[in-house]
């Protein structure tokens, strides 16, 4: 605990030198190269530095009280205190916002040279796991939760706001009870068949691979992702 203090503290203590460097910086600008434009833009960079100094020293305030606070009470072995804590990783294992590994099955997807993967497919198997009961997902790295997309946009595939080729391979990584394995992978197989014989796109070339794996690590979704936004929710009372 002490060591997350003292984490937390280094870090305000670096955000109030960025904001000291850029003062600094603007003050050191020879007045005679400045344009109307580049005074602008610097202007607006240092507000949006401290619009984001601000907004990092507030939540690290938020962070310091609440690690206090769960000091005090694990200190004098307050039970409840350690419930809420563990209830609160629960939530953010279920979320998506922590890393986690355990036996599944990987599904690679490619076509042929020069085609565009479609972004309905990915979603059939996607759609397919979860029915299957797969506890978490991802998409070449990126984690799916309940609000991540999956939609083809000119060239690339848009996965929680960020692109990839359409050309490329894709590999979906899932989490699943390996007790069924066996019928999993004969479902998705029967899938991946009929897929490949729909007249629509049976000339596209897609060479779909399973494999089951005694561990697949699956990456937590960024804090920062698009599909991780919850400043325009309000509590319902």
């Amino acid at each position: 605990m002490k060591q997350n203090v003292l984490r937390s503290v280094s870090f305000s203590l670096v955000c109030v030198i960025l904001g000291i460097l850029i003062a600094l910086q603007m003050k050191n600008v020879n007045l005679s190269q400045i344009t109307t434009n580049n005074l602008t833009d610097l202007q607006n960079k240092l507000l949006e530095y401290n619009d984001k100094n601000a907004e990092l020293s507030s939540r690290n305030a938020e962070l310091y009280k609440y690690i206090t606070l769960l000091e005090n009470d694990q200190a004098s072995g307050n039970a409840q205190i350690e419930a809420i804590v563990k209830e609160k990783e629960r939530a953010a294992i279920f979320a998506g916002l922590r890393e986690v590994k355990n036996s599944g099955i990987v599904i690679r997807i490619s076509c042929a040279e020069g085609t565009d993967i479609r972004d309905s497919v990915l979603r059939q198997f996607v759609n397919e796991v979860r029915a299957l009961g797969a506890q978490a997902i991802s998409i070449n790295g990126e984690r799916l939760v309940a609000m991540s997309e999956i939609r083809a946009s000119g060239t690339s595939i848009i996965i929680n706001g960020n692109l990839y080729s359409r050309q490329a391979p894709f590999e979906i990584k899932t989490i699943m009870n390996p007790v069924n394995d066996a019928s999993n992978l004969s479902y998705l197989g029967t899938v991946k068949t009929a897929l490949q014989a729909d007249p629509v796109i049976q000339n596209e070339g897609y060479d779909i691979e399973f494999e089951s794996l005694p561990e697949v690590v699956i990456p937590a979704l960024s804090e920062d992702s698009i599909a991780f936004k919850i400043d325009l929710l309000m509590p319902a009372e």
